[in-house]
């Protein structure tokens, strides 16, 4: 794995502010000298994420999850903790060295995968600026798609002839791997290229590796269909990937907004027009995974699918999926009956900047586009209308909106649900994040736990508590307590203070790290190194260890039948009773 050093780590920790950071990803509300915001890794509906300027960390206190600048980025990017400090180094510009000296890199399966996806796209670049190429950069030029998008996209030709299967096997690539990646394929006369005049645009997954290609026509040939895309392969999965993710999504936060079109020449389309956070789900179908996808990003989607026919049936497909998935979209009021691309060709930047801003809400979509399919003259055509048109509503829309889309319904078809809406109480908003099997420290804490809690968070800030209570108590009753000193423990066997990045980084489950953040975090523990208050939880501790034992002997007379027995184990309570008495006796 890639090593950072702590100095570097400490340093990019130091100059980024998590809120200038996360402000990227999320719409941060101050609240007094902290923020919230909408929580990304939970279904969230109140803002329930904290950010804590002083102290530099996050926390939601619905799903627990928690951590500083780096684990955030590391987990809403869902990449790892060095990419995470690697982005983050990025982001602030900070000149970041990254040694691997000591470390095995872990292999990635795909790596080979992604070398042949790799050489055989510079092939194509270099092949669109030979002679072969020639007609297929025209073609580009024609269509207005310019070298810097070409550079960008990483464009290029797959020429007419076997060449471009003669150069992989000159490259040493087995058939095999052309196979798995699917740039051959097998016929009756051995193996073929898969591609063959046509402009081909490579196809990435959301951290920027070539899985795959579509390829479009570039001279009519009867029968030939317009585009073709990689079948299925070890490295492409149609409905895992969205077009252009890796690109647009810096983009995306930034503007608040991610553009989803059709296909990859509308995205390009909007590339044109200077507009760089637009994605494609690469046809008109659109599944669970892509819109998760989409969810990650934090911000609004706006649906620009084509005007005709088939675009406004997929348009509502993918309004129905991503309504039910709780993503936030809106619904370019496309009545142009043309895709994006066409609109740029005619009418320029200005025109297709004009179509987009042009939006309605998935209700107003739904009043128009179910004309089409229902005939409002048939009863039972009407009270379906009606019926889906008061789902949307219930599910989207506010007091103020219900009451304006119920009234027009009522106009329409003559069914009144506002009486539904009255008397009903508003469905509860879904929770999809799972429950949680620990109380944090946000909730009162009584007895022993809150005295391990509390030992813990001096622990961290003093290794000589930390060998003390070592020495005195010897372990932690609670789980998490005891997982989280383990690391803490760990780190002082070579140092003599702790980094709290380093700890962070060093803890592999979430929860304990999670945890860890509380307990940083937590408001009612002291802010540094307190003898008196330690010295008290440790007392604490021992007085309930000593009632524990007390209690069970007490359980343990009742039931014995011997009367010399219940003497004997007596006599160890009062034992036990005096040491716990005198724990908290002063001398002198």
């Amino acid at each position: 794995m890639s090593w950072i050093k702590e100095e570097d780590m400490r340093a990019i920790r130091q100059q980024a502010d998590i809120v200038d950071i996360m402000s990227n990803y999320l719409t941060l509300e101050k609240k007094g000298k902290n923020y919230r915001a909408i929580c990304p890794f939970h279904d969230d509906h109140d803002p329930s994420l904290s950010i804590s300027t002083d102290k530099q960390i996050f926390k939601c206190f619905v799903c627990g999850t928690g951590g500083n600048v780096f684990t955030f980025v590391q987990k809403i990017e869902e990449i790892s903790f060095p990419e995470a400090v690697a982005k983050v180094a990025q982001m602030i510009g900070y000149p970041l060295e990254i040694s691997t000296n000591g470390f095995e890199p872990k292999p990635n399966v795909n790596q080979p995968y992604y070398d042949v996806m790799n050489d055989y796209i510079a092939y194509t670049q270099y092949e669109l600026n030979a002679a072969t190429g020639m007609a297929c950069l025209e073609y580009c030029h024609r269509r207005n798609i310019n070298e810097d998008i070409i550079k960008r996209f990483q464009i290029g030709y797959a020429p007419a002839q076997e060449k471009s299967y003669h150069y992989l096997k000159a490259k040493k690539y087995s058939d095999e791997i052309l196979l798995d990646t699917g740039l051959i394929r097998e016929g009756n006369d051995g193996y073929t290229s898969t591609f063959f005049d046509r402009l081909m645009i490579p196809i990435h997954d959301e951290n920027g590796n070539p899985v795959g290609f579509t390829a479009r026509i570039i001279t009519n040939k009867e029968g030939a269909p317009k585009y073709i895309n990689t079948s299925q392969t070890k490295i492409y999965e149609k409905s895992n990937l969205v077009f252009n993710y890796h690109r647009a999504k810096d983009f995306a936060r930034k503007k608040h907004r991610c553009i989803l079109v059709e296909g990859a020449m509308d995205v390009i389309a909007l590339e044109k027009a200077d507009i760089h956070e637009g994605v494609a789900c690469l046809g008109t179908a659109c599944t669970t995974n892509q819109i998760n996808l989409l969810k990650r990003l934090q911000v609004g989607i706006v649906v620009c699918y084509d005007g005709d026919r088939a675009g406004m049936d997929a348009t509502y497909k993918f309004s129905k999926m991503a309504c039910e998935h709780g993503l936030h979209f809106v619904i370019v009021n496309n009545r142009t009956k043309k895709d994006p691309d066409e609109i740029f060709e005619e009418q320029g930047k200005d025109g297709l900047e004009a179509l987009i801003s042009k939006t309605v809400s998935y209700v107003e979509f739904l009043f128009g586009y179910l004309l089409t399919k229902y005939n409002l003259d048939n009863y039972e055509d009407k009270k379906q209308y009606a019926e889906e048109i008061y789902d949307a509503i219930k599910k989207t829309c506010d007091e103020v909106e219900s009451a304006t889309y119920l009234s027009r319904i009522k106009t329409q078809t003559g069914f009144d649900f506002s009486a539904l809406t009255h008397d009903q109480k508003p469905p509860e908003r879904k929770h999809t994040s799972a429950p949680r099997s620990y109380t944090y420290l946000e909730a009162p804490l009584q007895g022993r736990l809150k005295a391990e809690q509390s030992c813990l968070a001096m622990m961290l800030l003093s290794k000589e508590a930390a060998m003390r209570f070592k020495d005195e108590i010897g372990f932690f009753k609670d789980d998490l307590c005891s997982k989280l000193s383990l690391y803490c423990y760990d780190m002082y066997r070579s140092k003599d203070r702790l980094d709290m990045d380093g700890l962070i980084a060093s803890i592999d489950e979430e929860e304990v790290r999670n945890f860890f953040i509380s307990l940083i975090g937590n408001s009612s523990l002291p802010g540094k190194y307190d003898e008196e208050y330690f010295q008290d939880c440790l007392i604490k501790i021992k007085e309930c260890t000593l009632k524990e034992q007390i209690d069970l002997i007490n359980q343990k007379i009742e039931s014995m039948p011997s009367a010399m027995e219940k003497l004997k184990l007596a006599s160890k309570k009062n034992e036990l009773i005096v040491q716990k008495n005198a724990l908290r006796r002063k001398d002198g």
